[in-house]
């Protein structure tokens, strides 16, 4: 892989753990906090809420880093490492969590709570989804990486 992509893959990534760590330090709070003083009636819901929020950029926060150690193994030319592996399951883990996480939010929110109507439902559905398809997908990632890795073991101990 290039030095260019493999260098501005990493500037994104940075930018990208950046943003969750000022969004769960600062952003979430605040923006809880002044909607707990907009509605009143729906204070209660503030920290619960907080915290789903930041469990969720906290995943995006270790797929971040899976993801930097798998750039750094392609960078090595290691990938077909088995230890890479793992990095892959913390991604998959890691979005399996924050989809749970906001599905329950979303459906706390529209069913028990009675609020977001028709965009927070929308917003539930593609979700679930999203999240969902990115799972399976990142599933046969791994079962293609793992089959990759065999053969290249089976590939050194030829040659």
């Amino acid at each position: 892989m290039s030095t260019v992509v493999i260098r501005t893959l990493r500037i994104c990534i940075v930018l990208l753990g950046l943003g969750a760590l000022i969004g769960q330090a600062v952003y979430v709070p605040v923006a809880a906090w002044q909607s707990a003083d907009a509605h009143p009636e729906l204070a209660g819901l503030a920290v619960p809420y907080t915290i789903a929020a930041i469990v969720v950029l906290a995943c995006v926060q270790a797929a971040v880093v899976a993801v930097w150690v798998l750039l750094s193994l392609v960078q090595d030319r290691r990938i077909f490492d088995p230890a890479a592996l793992r990095w892959v399951d913390v991604i998959t883990a890691a979005a399996a969590v924050a989809t749970v996480v906001i599905v329950a939010t979303l459906t706390h929110l529209i069913s028990w709570v009675g609020v977001g109507g028709p965009p927070a439902l929308l917003l539930q559905a593609a979700s679930l989804v999203g999240g969902v398809s990115f799972v399976l997908l990142m599933i046969v990632m791994r079962a293609l990486l793992r089959s990759a890795t065999v053969l290249s073991s089976e590939m050194a101990a030829v040659v």
